[in-house]
């Protein structure tokens, strides 16, 4: 079996419907992906978050640079590095997104794209970001 590489097939900006401040993305494919599958980098600048969502199936975020903040409804706000690996169950409301100092990277693997898409909620409060 040969190497594959992936390739991106769509990039943008993520409307501001979703998130707040200036997030990219590109989505990645290759022959062997599952079909079932996503894969995007997301890019978020200093201060730039999601609102509070939830997913229809299982996401995998891989943090590939800068500090982030990832926040479970109900929890505490975790601080995100380089390196860390987060699996976000179904149904979960969260959000994530960069520090006030820092861009934030990371690749997400969304699963079983055909149980359907995720839910947006409100945008985070500047009080709900700033209370880390």
């Amino acid at each position: 079996m040969s190497t594959q590489f992936t390739a991106v097939t769509e990039e943008g900006k993520v409307p501001n419907t979703y998130m707040t401040g200036e997030v990219s993305y590109k989505k990645q494919t290759s022959e062997i992906h599952p079909e079932n599958t996503i894969v995007k980098d997301v890019s978020f600048e200093p201060c730039a978050r999601s609102n509070w969502h939830s997913n229809a199936s299982l996401q995998l975020i891989i943090v590939t640079q800068g500090e982030g903040y990832y926040q479970e409804r109900g929890g505490k706000i975790n601080l995100l590095q380089k390196g860390q690996v987060l699996t976000i169950l179904p149904g979960i409301e969260h959000w994530y997104g960069a520090t006030p100092e820092s861009s934030y990277s990371h690749i997400t693997i969304v699963t079983e794209i055909d149980k359907g898409s995720g839910t947006w909620m409100e945008k985070v409060t500047d009080e709900e970001y700033f209370s880390f």
